[in-house]
């Protein structure tokens, strides 16, 4: 008995000592919460952000969208072209696109064209 008493605690100490060196919480989760906005009208936004998801949906027949790293409309040209895309149907869906956890960083700012389109955008 003083043997099984004895075995005991000599596993009650080595678990005890092992728990110091073997972490055994899990690691502190910090999540950034994303905006999504979605755009009707082309509009332009003078501050950058890094773009994660792209999608949205056709309003019109041959609807159309464009997204320029510069912060005017009229500095909106295919040198600056981020992304594009469109849907010939009227009440389809955009294509999604997904830029993956680090994302599309347009680093002069935003500007989102759109023609017969809703697009919706999510940022940070």
């Amino acid at each position: 008995m003083k043997k099984m008493l004895l075995f005991v605690l000599m596993v009650l100490v080595g678990v005890s000592l092992f728990s110091g060196i073997i972490p055994v919480q899990a690691d502190e989760a910090r999540t950034i919460p994303h905006k999504f906005v979605a755009y009707t009208a082309s509009t332009a936004v003078a501050q950058s952000r890094t773009i994660f998801r792209i999608t949205g949906r056709v309003t019109g027949s041959s609807g159309s969208f464009g997204i320029y790293n510069s912060t005017t409309l009229g500095g909106a040209t295919d040198d600056v072209c981020a992304v594009e895309g469109g849907e010939a149907t009227s009440g389809d869906a955009l294509p999604h696109y997904d830029f993956g956890s680090e994302g599309l960083t347009l680093n002069t700012g935003s500007t989102v064209v759109v023609s017969n389109c809703t697009v919706i955008i999510e940022y940070i």
